[in-house]
């Protein structure tokens, strides 16, 4: 199902900012500023995600945005427990333990503070890909986020947001590495990934169904990084955890069809700084790259999606 709007890949560059994005150093404000704070929220114990919303809008050149927008996200403080264990020789048994937290945290700023970004997450996500999905994706989306921020800026600040993003990865983590591979395109297949869990988000706007979108393309934000055996191991992690989407993707596509095409301009771009959620932000940015990349109206849909505040306010209630 190829592109038949009058949409161009090209006409998403200028909203897309891949390079000099403005008001970048807005995000080492950012990350000093949540560096303690709890990575759960309370109640509801689900993923905080001033960050990861933070970056998303500088992607989308909303930077000046950004101060104001984090105004309504509370920093908690929170000290990350600890069990002693030595992540460097036992790293296999703290994975998915909470009590590890702290211990995570530690390995992960060490590592950071004496080898490159690039080459930390060369070895760490090999080791966590088999668990792409682990917090419903957020280990890995708060990594991909994080990482790219350090792809324009190496800052002391960035590196401690990669650590958290990492750390946060393990502890969600249940099961040791993997040896399930996907040997044919696996990256065509993270992507196909992708347009199953549009497809499902358009017909069921839902917010797990979103992360089924914003989860395997953050993965193609730090692919480049990665030994391409690592590939295959995602990309059998993100087909289970798709399966449902990619089962139904065919029944899907004559409602997923009918849909109108949105338009994407700068007000729709502003609007999303005006929510509070960042589920918006980030869904709009994946789902644009994903269409810069495969030229599939779908992600357009599911971009459209979250255009309407109202419709937006009641999805998340």
């Amino acid at each position: 199902m190829r592109s038949t709007s009058t949409w161009s890949t090209s006409g998403v560059d200028h909203i897309l900012v891949h390079d000099n994005r403005p008001d970048e150093a807005v995000l080492d404000d950012v990350y000093r500023k949540y560096r303690g704070s709890h990575p759960f929220l309370p109640v509801t114990h689900f993923i905080d995600h001033s960050t990861m919303g933070a970056e998303a809008l500088v992607a989308l050149g909303l930077g000046h945005r950004v101060m104001d927008w984090i105004s309504h996200h509370d920093v908690r403080p929170y000290e990350a427990p600890s069990a002693g264990i030595s992540i460097s020789s036992a790293w296999t048994d703290a994975l998915g333990r909470k009590e590890c937290h702290g211990d995570w945290l530690r390995h992960f700023e060490s590592e950071l503070n004496v080898s490159s970004f690039e080459d930390v997450l060369a070895v760490w996500v090999g080791r966590f890909a088999h668990e792409a999905g682990a917090f419903l994706f957020h280990g890995l989306i708060r990594t991909a986020h994080a990482a790219r921020a350090l792809q324009h800026e190496d800052t002391q600040a960035r590196r401690g947001e990669l650590a958290r993003g990492l750390a946060l990865w393990a502890i969600g983590i249940k099961s040791a590495p993997s040896a399930h591979v996907v040997n044919i395109d696996p990256m065509g297949e993270v992507m196909h990934c992708a347009l199953a869990g549009a497809a499902t988000f358009v017909r069921k706007s839902t917010v797990p169904n979103l992360h089924l979108v914003t989860g395997p393309m953050a993965y193609t934000m730090i692919a480049h990084h990665l030994n391409p055996r690592v590939h295959g191991i995602a990309a059998a992690a993100f087909r289970q955890t798709h399966a449902k989407a990619i089962a139904a993707l065919q029944s899907a596509k004559p409602e997923v069809l009918s849909e109108p095409m949105p338009s994407v301009d700068q007000a729709h771009l502003e609007a999303l700084a005006e929510k509070t959620d960042a589920h918006p932000a980030k869904l709009t940015e994946a789902a644009l790259r994903a269409y810069q990349a495969s030229g599939d109206d779908l992600f357009l849909k599911a971009a459209g999606k979250v255009q309407n505040y109202g419709f937006w306010r009641e999805l998340v209630g």
